[in-house]
């Protein structure tokens, strides 16, 4: 890419809401560099397998759901590549006949008609989440591929503050939201204790001012709670890429 420092984001609907500002704030700050954000919808990390199969042809067309595979953006040379595990265990999966499947994002699924809503749903079977556990070992090959070539990689904690909708009210002895935050957070530190990976941590800072106070839950938030998102990625970018920020004397 043609960009001094160029970052994914792979998001859930809570990092659409927090760094919806990504861009400009880290071109604010980082004002000697070029810099590009670019964002896309987390698929399960079991999908970026090369086998896996492609998100369905048909409903890529209609618009209805990201018309890039993910694959194909973590081919290109990224300085940085952020992943978002919590979508994988809160949101459930629709498989398409065709064989690809997609998590429905809130906020993508905003976008759809009820004519549109109807139609994906009578063309696709739905498929629960995974454990926070088998998202994270699914994703350490990808990290490591990344890293192999060059890209520093971070995973998002997500905020322990829970509004727990109704479609997330389980029944059965099946974890409660509250707990797969838990268990999720708690996947990300091991992940980045195994490969080397950053955590952005979204949780610890949004936690000492409380999600009362913030208007903010593991869904997301804006104002206050998103500029201390904001905060949180700049000072991940310091850290990760140090070399981006601050070349060598001379150079």
């Amino acid at each position: 890419m043609s960009t001094d420092l160029s970052i994914l984001l792979m998001q859930g609907d809570a990092e659409k809401s927090l760094l919806a500002d990504a861009q400009a704030a880290l071109q604010a700050v980082l004002s000697h560099r070029t810099v590009q954000v670019t964002t896309a919808w987390a698929p399960r990390p079991q999908w970026l397998d090369p086998a896996a199969a492609a998100p369905p042809e048909s409903l890529r067309k209609r618009g209805l759901i990201p018309d890039v595979d993910a694959r194909q953006l973590l081919e290109e040379p990224y300085r940085l590549v952020i992943f978002s595990l919590f979508p994988s265990v809160a949101m459930t999966a629709l498989r398409h006949r065709s064989g690809g499947a997609f998590l429905v994002h809130r906020k993508m699924r905003e976008f759809w008609s009820a004519e549109e809503a109807a139609a994906v749903e009578a063309e696709c079977t739905l498929e629960p989440p995974v454990s926070p556990e088998d998202a994270a070992a699914a994703l350490e090959p990808v990290i490591e591929r990344l890293h192999d070539r060059g890209s520093a990689v971070a995973v998002c904690t997500a905020f322990r503050h829970v509004r727990e909708p109704l479609e997330h009210r389980r029944r059965g002895g099946a974890p409660s939201l509250r707990e797969l935050v838990r268990r999720t957070n708690l996947e990300a530190a091991r992940l980045s204790r195994r490969t080397g990976c950053f955590v952005l941590d979204l949780d610890r800072p949004l936690a000492q001012e409380g999600g009362a106070s913030l208007g903010a839950d593991c869904f997301g938030g804006e104002g206050r709670a998103a500029e201390i998102a904001l905060e949180e990625l700049v000072a991940l970018i310091l850290d990760a890429l140090p070399d981006d920020i601050f070349p060598a004397e001379g150079t």
